[in-house]
């Protein structure tokens, strides 16, 4: 995924701060486990978040304990033991990665698509292993990433139509996991509908400069590379709705633990992510595409 979905550290008590550190190893740990250690570089804040969620609502859940790895082989650190929800997020984020390296592969050339098709091959075995645990996410996140391919070959001058398409997958990602799955649908579309649009919204000099699909500079045909005022407020308006959409189906939830994280992250890290994205200054250091070593 793409590393925008981060709390806002500064508003999180130093408890919260090491639970969100936590739930982030002990995704990493899961994935290595569960589907082999190179699949962790691709770990991303994104599916933290979804670990997070989905692990709030279980009464057992919240348990820690401690490990070294790679990143921190003289000291162990502070981990969220294994749970559905972290084996949830680890197959989603094994999934994701993998189709997300198959757009790379078509869209790129020259080096990025060969080094695309070699570590393709390298996760092809903890892919197939998390494909059939989640036969349907992966099936349904292929239909899915063909219809968005399909609306960037046209140059779908829609916001709407590309963002449903991408929101669809987080949606898929949450579907029948217990009994709280369709307010989790709600919450989890309209993060995925912010979040490919404070991407496209990122991208736009990147795509400008190359002429690939950006769906906002279609949308207001803009002739430079720059959100123009009007441009600003129209994206701030429809970003932050998204946001308010998925709080107001959170709020609907019962969790048993990390509500003030949870909260922080949709409440005030995302806002400012909006804010950062919009003016210009996001860096996407510590979560896009990135390992990352908390």
């Amino acid at each position: 995924m793409f590393g925008f979905v981060r709390p806002l550290r500064g508003e999180l008590k130093v408890r919260e701060w090491e639970r969100f550190q936590s739930v982030y190893c002990g995704l990493c740990h899961t994935i290595r486990q569960r589907y082999g250690i190179l699949q962790t570089t691709l770990l991303s804040y994104d599916c933290t978040y979804l670990a997070l969620v989905l692990d709030a609502l279980e009464d057992n859940g919240g348990t820690v304990c401690r490990k070294r790895c790679i990143m921190h082989p003289l000291r162990r650190k502070s981990c969220a033991c294994e749970s559905p929800g972290l084996v949830r997020a680890a197959a989603v984020s094994v999934i994701l990665q993998w189709h997300k390296l198959g757009d790379t592969i078509a869209d790129e050339r020259g080096f990025k698509r060969a080094a695309a098709r070699l570590l393709r091959l390298f996760l092809s075995r903890g892919y197939e292993r998390a494909a059939r645990e989640l036969p349907d996410f992966d099936r349904r996140t292929g239909q899915l990433l063909q219809e968005l391919n399909e609306l960037e070959r046209q140059k779908t001058p829609s916001l709407d139509r590309p963002a449903d398409a991408f929101a669809n997958i987080l949606r898929a990602a949450v579907a029948d996991f217990g009994r709280d799955s369709r307010i989790l649908e709600e919450m989890f579309y309209h993060t995925g509908r912010w979040i490919y649009l404070v991407d496209a919204c990122d991208d736009i000099q990147e795509d400008f400069a190359s002429g690939s699909y950006n769906p906002v500079i279609l949308r207001w045909q803009l002739r430079q590379p720059v959100l123009l005022p009007t441009v600003k407020d129209a994206m701030n308006h429809t970003l932050l709705q998204s946001l308010a959409a998925s709080y107001h189906a959170y709020i609907l939830l019962q969790p048993y633990r990390d509500a003030g994280i949870i909260e922080n992250i949709l409440c005030q890290g995302l806002p400012e992510v909006t804010r950062q994205v919009l003016e210009g200054t996001f860096s996407n250091d510590g979560g896009k595409n990135r390992h990352g070593s908390l």
